[in-house]
C-alpha cells in the first residue's frame, strides 16, 4: 500500500499512497533446473532466464488514484532440453529415438490499468482492467538423415509458433486501521481470462502429425484468482503480513497444443507469511515465506515445465539513495517437491535474484 508494486499485488492500496508520480521499474534473473526421470534415464533443462521486466506507476491526487503496469503473468522463460525429452523420444521411437533437442519459449505478458477511489480515511475501492498477450514457440531439432528425410525433406526442425489474447477484470478493497491503528485488510479478486491460442506457423511436414496445423487453436486460460491479505504494525519499524490466494483452475480450459486434448487441474492454493523492518531511515530488510499447493493430478502435469507443490523462501533489501529514489534488491529460492508423473519422476529447483528502482513523488 506504500509502493507503486501495488498495482500487481494490492490495486485498492494505490488509494492510500502519497499524492503525486510514483513509479517502479524492475527485473528478475532466474536460475532453473527442471528435470524428468524414467528408465534410468534424465532429462534435464538448465537454461537461465536473464530477462524478466516489470513497470508500475502510479498517480494519486486527493482521494482518486490512476494506475498503469506492466508485467509477466504466466511463463516467461525459455527451455532448452539438449538431450530431448522422454515425450519427444518416444514420439521419435519409430526412427530408432535419434539424439535430438527441443527448445520451447512461453510467455503471457500483460498490461493493466485501473482507478482507485478512497471513500474515507479507512476504505479504498479499485477496478481495473488487464489485457495480456502470449507467445508460444517450440523447435524440435535432429541431425540424424533418417530423421531428416522422413520429418522435413532434408531439413532438421519441426515446430510452431502459436500467439493468443485475452482480456479479463480486476476488483479490489483495502481498509486501513478499521479495527485496531495499524491494521491493514485486503481482498482482491481477478476475473477468468479466455485465452485462444492459434498457430501462426509451422514447420516441418510433419508438424500436423503431432496436431500442429497453422490456424488451428487451443485453449490457454488463466484461472480467476481470489487474494486476500492481512498486515499489521507491531512497531512504527516493524510490519508483518501474510497473505491467501486461491486460484479457480477447474474454470479455466487448458489444452495441450499438440492435439489440443484438456488437461483438467484442480483448484489450487498458496499462504505466506512475511515480515519488513525498516532498520534505518535510508536502509529496509523483508523476509518471507509460501506455501504452494498445486492443482495438478497423478494423470495431469507437463514433463517440459512440471507444476509441482513448493515451499518458497525469499528476503529483500531496499536503500534510499535519496528521499525520492530508492534502490531494491531481493533473493530467491523455490523448493519443489518430487511427484511422479505415469512413468516419469518429475522435479525442479529455482533461485532467482531481482533488481529494481522506486521513484516515489517529489
Amino acid at each position: 500500500h506504500k509502493r507503486p508494486e501495488a498495482v500487481i499485488y494490492n490495486i485498492a492500496g494505490t488509494g492510500f499512497m502519497d499524492d503525486g508520480l510514483a513509479f517502479n521499474v524492475g527485473n528478475q534473473f532466474i536460475f532453473k533446473k527442471y528435470t524428468h526421470e524414467t528408465g534410468g534415464t534424465e532429462y534435464k533443462d538448465e537454461k537461465a532466464v536473464v530477462f524478466f521486466p516489470d513497470f508500475e506507476a502510479v498517480y494519486k491526487k486527493d482521494n482518486w488514484a490512476a494506475f498503469f503496469g506492466f508485467g509477466i503473468f504466466a511463463g516467461g522463460g525459455s527451455l532448452e532440453y539438449k538431450d530431448g525429452t522422454a515425450v519427444t523420444a518416444g514420439v521419435l521411437a519409430a526412427l530408432g529415438s535419434p539424439k535430438h533437442k527441443l527448445d520451447v519459449y512461453s510467455v503471457t505478458m500483460g498490461e493493466i490499468a485501473g482507478l482507485s477511489y478512497v471513500i474515507n480515511d479507512e476504505i479504498s475501492l479499485s477496478a481495473a482492467g488487464r489485457f495480456l498477450h502470449s507467445t508460444q514457440d517450440m523447435t524440435l531439432s535432429c541431425s540424424n538423415a533418417t530423421w531428416q528425410n522422413a520429418a522435413v525433406n532434408g531439413g532438421e526442425d519441426v515446430g510452431y509458433n502459436a500467439k493468443g489474447y485475452g482480456f479479463g477484470g480486476i476488483f479490489g478493497i483495502n481498509a486501513k486501521d478499521v479495527l485496531v491503528d495499524g491494521l491493514y485488510l485486503a481482498a482482491q479478486y481477478q476475473t477468468i481470462t479466455k485465452m485462444n491460442m492459434e498457430f501462426k506457423s509451422t514447420t516441418g511436414n510433419k508438424a500436423a502429425a503431432l496436431g500442429i496445423v497453422k490456424g488451428e487453436k487451443f485453449k490457454n486460460d488463466l484461472p480467476a484468482v481470489l487474494g486476500l491479505g492481512v498486515g499489521y504494525y507491531i512497531t512504527d519499524d516493524i510490519y508483518a503480513s501474510t497473505s491467501f490466494n486461491y486460484y479457480f483452475n477447474k474454470q479455466a480450459k487448458m489444452q495441450n497444443p499438440m492435439g489440443a486434448t484438456d488437461m483438467e487441474y484442480d483448484d489450487s492454493w498458496e499462504v505466506g507469511i512475511g515480515v519488513d523492518w525498516q532498520v534505518l531511515e535510508q536502509l529496509g530488510l523483508s523476509a518471507g515465506t509460501m506455501y504452494s499447493k498445486q492443482g495438478s493430478k497423478d494423470d495431469v502435469n507437463s514433463a517440459f515445465s512440471p507444476v509441482l507443490d513448493s515451499l518458497v523462501t525469499g528476503c529483500g533489501v531496499e536503500f534510499k539513495v535519496t528521499k525520492q529514489v530508492m534502490l531494491t534488491g531481493s533473493y530467491m529460492h523455490c523448493r519443489y517437491f518430487e511427484k511422479d508423473y505415469g512413468t516419469m519422476t518429475l522435479n525442479k529447483d529455482i533461485n532467482m535474484l531481482a533488481v529494481g528502482v522506486t521513484v516515489k513523488p517529489f
